[in-house]
């Protein structure tokens, strides 16, 4: 299995956007393709079983709609705009078309039921014909046990040990900090929140064994961090410093 393209070039977090490419929109996966690294992007199933590129589980930051994805079917989803540009909600579909292997992926299948696949599967289904270096990932520790089983593509779990709602560290949290996850899931490599990265023991224990990828790297301290305890970076906000730092 080839990993070397994943950790060999940054990953720009959500394509590479700003406040004129929303993120997971084709301008932004345009604008990464063409500064040389790779992408990082969101995937989704619409009510109707349609792969969509979004990263939230609710349309009201990006797009301004009170309602959940997966209640929306894909043309309701057309109808909507990302944060008030032209610009659309992508299906997987059409940003494979615009990628086209010049450049690589890495692939967030969200959700968190590990006994609900239809999304690793509808996935793992549309990679068989696509040609290019794509690897997948996510927190559900299912689906990264799923895609091992069905794809030949690299597979990483995703860890944090901070709490979603900003207060203190769950059972569950605790149980993927300290990646006792990964002997459920069996990645092939682990993409582990920076904000817990430094001088972790069990970061550092789990890196003798598989690459460690770190998100979300946005600003020159946690590139700094990211630098001694990773193996490459999931980046956003600081594209210029990382263009610098990686001769891009």
């Amino acid at each position: 299995m080839n990993m070397d393209w994943l950790f060999s070039t940054p990953v720009a977090h959500r394509g590479l956007h700003d406040d004129a490419l929303p993120e997971n929109s084709l301008p932004a996966f345009e604008a990464a393709i063409a500064m040389g690294v790779n992408i990082e992007i969101d995937v989704q199933l619409t009510s109707d079983g349609h792969i969509v590129v979004f990263h939230d589980y609710s349309l009201k930051r990006v797009c301004g709609v009170d309602k959940k994805l997966k209640d929306c079917t894909l043309a309701e989803l057309k109808t909507m705009r990302l944060c008030g540009t032209e610009n659309t909600i992508p299906t997987f579909d059409e940003f494979l078309e615009l990628v086209n292997g010049r450049t690589g992926i890495l692939c967030e299948i969200k959700g968190l039921n590990p006994y609900a696949n239809a999304i690793s599967k509808a996935v793992c289904e549309r990679l068989k014909t696509y040609k290019g270096n794509i690897a997948l990932q996510s927190f559900n520790y299912g689906s990264v046990r799923y895609c091992r089983r069905h794809t030949d593509l690299p597979s990483g779990q995703l860890c944090t040990w901070q709490s979603p709602s900003g207060g203190g560290r769950s059972h569950l949290t605790d149980f993927m900090g300290k990646l006792w996850i990964i002997k459920v899931s069996k990645p092939h490599f682990v993409a582990y929140d920076i904000r817990d990265l430094a001088d972790n023991k069990y970061v550092a224990k789990a890196r003798k064994f598989m690459p460690v990828i770190t998100w979300t790297v946005n600003s020159p301290e946690k590139l700094e961090t990211a630098a001694k305890f990773a193996d490459n970076i999931i980046f956003e906000d600081i594209g210029d410093i990382v263009r610098a730092r990686y001769n891009l």
